[in-house]
């Protein structure tokens, strides 16, 4: 009898079925799982929203509040897009802080003490501090210096400039385009909530649809297979270096606009925030990895849970525990995530 002959097994259509059952079960759990990874940050700040709606019915689910929570996170939420790029290729840079510290404070000396114009201001502060950008990554890239000690004597070295300049002072007296620019309103909200929307929008586009985004993500995974390809390495990590000092400047700016005066002790404030927000959104959209999408959203989680506690009474210590809350476990998160991931 020949092969094709042979009469089929009692139980192997059965089998087959059985198997194509698990198989199916297995896909849609799965499918499901990584919903919930890029999902529950989501749920989790809807959650906070109407947890704090109902405790506090006549503070909280305001438009005054929507206002102040959206436009004091403008700053926050740019220079954390800026700092997913050298992250996610694969560098630390410690010295934004100081970034944009020396640039709020660099153009209120130039508008306010010495009275220049604000157009040669700001084109002086972006490009001071984008040289900054720029000894950083040579010193990374050339001389072989860690990021995490560069930028960390860098930003510490911007802290004492800063101060310098300032003469140990706060400077007030913001320039008036700069102010107009930095609390000005459109439907009811500040200019730089749109502004870093926008922003997120393309930082999104540029880690999906772009070649350089691509470069980012393979520089960060896999430094040498990544250059053996063909990806210009040491170049995406320079510019990376650049984008953040970039980000740093223009929240700098938006800063001293929206404050009105310039603090140089402002940068250190914002160093765990920034840090917390891009880990916890690699927690969320696109798991594993920083992103922009998820940046944004961690933004508001943070912010709302922060902002509800403190109407409940809480006091001002919590949202440096919160913060550093939110760092430790979005972290942990992360590693499991990207352990998982492996394994599938």
């Amino acid at each position: 009898m020949s092969d094709k002959e042979l009469p089929e097994h009692p139980g192997s259509a059965s089998a087959t079925d059985e198997t194509a059952r698990l198989e199916t079960a297995e896909s849609r759990g799965s499918l499901m799982q990584q919903a919930a990874y890029r999902y529950t940050l989501l749920l989790l700040l809807l959650a906070l929203i109407v947890v704090f709606s109902v405790l506090l019915p006549t503070t909280f689910p305001t438009f005054a509040n929507l206002r102040t929570v959206t436009g004091t996170q403008a700053v926050l939420m740019i220079v954390a897009l800026g700092l997913t790029f050298p992250l996610n290729a694969g560098e630390f840079d410690l010295s934004f802080g100081g970034v944009l510290g020396l640039a709020s404070t660099l153009v209120a000396v130039l508008t306010v003490n010495m009275d220049w114009h604000v157009a040669p201001a700001i084109l002086v502060t972006v490009s001071v501090c984008l040289l900054v950008g720029a000894i950083n990554a040579v010193i990374v890239i050339r001389l072989g210096v860690n990021s995490l000690i560069t930028t960390l004597g860098v930003g510490t070295i911007l802290g004492g400039v800063t101060l310098a300049i300032a003469n140990n002072q706060v400077i007030a007296g913001g320039s008036g385009f700069l102010a107009d620019a930095a609390t000005d309103l459109l439907f009811g909200l500040p200019y730089p909530v749109y502004f870093a929307l926008l922003l997120a929008v393309v930082v999104w586009y540029v880690y999906q649809f772009t070649p350089f985004g691509r470069y980012v993500f393979f520089t960060g995974e896999g430094r040498e297979v990544a250059r053996l390809s063909g990806v210009p390495v040491d170049r995406i990590r320079f510019a990376t270096f650049v984008i953040v000092a970039f980000a740093a400047t223009l929240a700098g700016l938006i800063s001293f606009g929206r404050l009105g005066s310039a603090d140089p002790n402002i940068g250190g404030l914002y160093l765990l925030p920034a840090f917390a927000t891009v880990f916890l959104g690699a927690t969320a959209i696109n798991p594993g990895r920083y992103n922009a999408w998820g940046t944004v959203l961690a933004v508001y989680v943070l912010v709302v849970g922060i902002t509800g506690l403190q109407l409940l009474g809480g006091a001002g210590w919590l949202e440096l525990m919160f913060n550093g809350t939110a760092l430790v476990l979005s972290v942990i998160v992360s590693q499991l995530i990207r352990r998982r991931f492996v394994r599938e």
